[in-house]
């Protein structure tokens, strides 16, 4: 995990949970934009013990006075985890929520962002709106859907919101990654990318650093804390246009002008369909088109960068 002090000490100091595709790109948002300093500290995923002790360094590493925000990115689940990986997930997520209400002591406010998941708590529902109610189909859509109520019935912190993107795409140092990034990586390698899917099956795909920049300005222009009524606040974060994965891979060939290798799976376990409507986003939100990300993943890709 990463401890980063936006501004000096003006800003909040915010304790990042997950240095993944959108962790990192919360990180990257936060230290180019906002000019944040951060330090790393062990957080060991699997020994609960050890996390214990994790907890207290880090605690005794934050300045004594200022806000606090705690962010979760983190977690090793996807729509292939079992009950037992989602109860492992929210376990861990359950102790950084207690250790956040931990912190909180006299004026100081803590705010508390979380990660989920629409795709996995709307997964083949079309239209979705504001309005629309979460139906998971698998134990990864429930496990997300069981650590928001989680922080919904969190006490003592003062901002708690829940963030539900779609189907994310970006760069990433990590072996996971999603279809799009998949596709232009082998083009560029000479590999073949099985596809879970089939050509029709529609997705909503949302850049991940939109997300970062995103997650980055909420965090660090806060706003004054509600005197009352509900303190969690959910954000659904997807583009508003569905697209197929054909056009995904038509897209990809006009900038990539490599053969696409694909294999696609005989009995895919990841068609259905998933659309949301742009009026269930929020009105600040403005995402990248497909297009334009695409073409910035593969002149990433392309400089070595990664």
């Amino acid at each position: 995990m990463r401890v980063l002090q936006v501004g000096g000490t003006a800003g909040p100091c915010v304790l990042l949970f997950g240095l993944g595709l959108i962790g990192g790109a919360v990180d990257r948002a936060l230290r180019l934009r906002f000019q944040a300093g951060g330090r790393d500290f062990p957080y060991d995923w699997n020994d609960a013990g050890l996390r214990q002790a994790q907890r207290a360094d880090i605690g005794a590493a934050l300045p004594a006075t200022g806000r606090l925000a705690v962010v979760w990115t983190g977690g090793q689940s996807g729509f292939g985890s079992t009950e037992a990986d989602m109860a492992q997930e929210t376990a861990i997520l359950a102790e950084l929520i207690a250790m956040a209400g931990t912190l909180r002591h006299g004026d100081r406010p803590v705010d508390f962002h979380m990660m989920s998941s629409a795709g996995g708590i709307f997964e083949s529902q079309t239209h979705c709106s504001e309005h629309s109610i979460p139906q998971p189909l698998r134990p990864y859509g429930a496990g997300k859907l069981m650590q928001e109520q989680a922080l919904a019935q969190a006490g003592g912190l003062d901002r708690c919101h829940v963030y539900r993107p779609s189907s994310v795409y970006g760069v990433t140092r990590s072996k996971r990654v999603g279809l799009v990034t998949a596709l232009i990586s082998n083009a560029m390698q000479g590999k073949t990318t099985r596809i879970f899917g089939n050509p029709n099956t529609l997705r909503d795909y949302v850049l991940a650093d939109d997300i970062g920049h995103y997650l980055a300005r909420r965090i660090v222009d806060a706003g004054p804390a509600p005197d009352s009524g509900p303190r969690l606040r959910t954000f659904l974060l997807a583009s508003g246009r569905s697209a197929s994965v054909f056009e995904v891979i038509e897209r990809i060939r006009e900038r990539i002008e490599r053969p696409l290798l694909l294999q696609f799976d005989p009995h895919p376990s990841n068609a259905r369909d998933m659309s949301f409507l742009p009026s269930a986003l929020p009105g600040d939100w403005q995402p990248t088109p497909l297009a334009t990300g695409i073409s910035r993943i593969v002149t990433f890709l392309r400089s070595g960068l990664t």
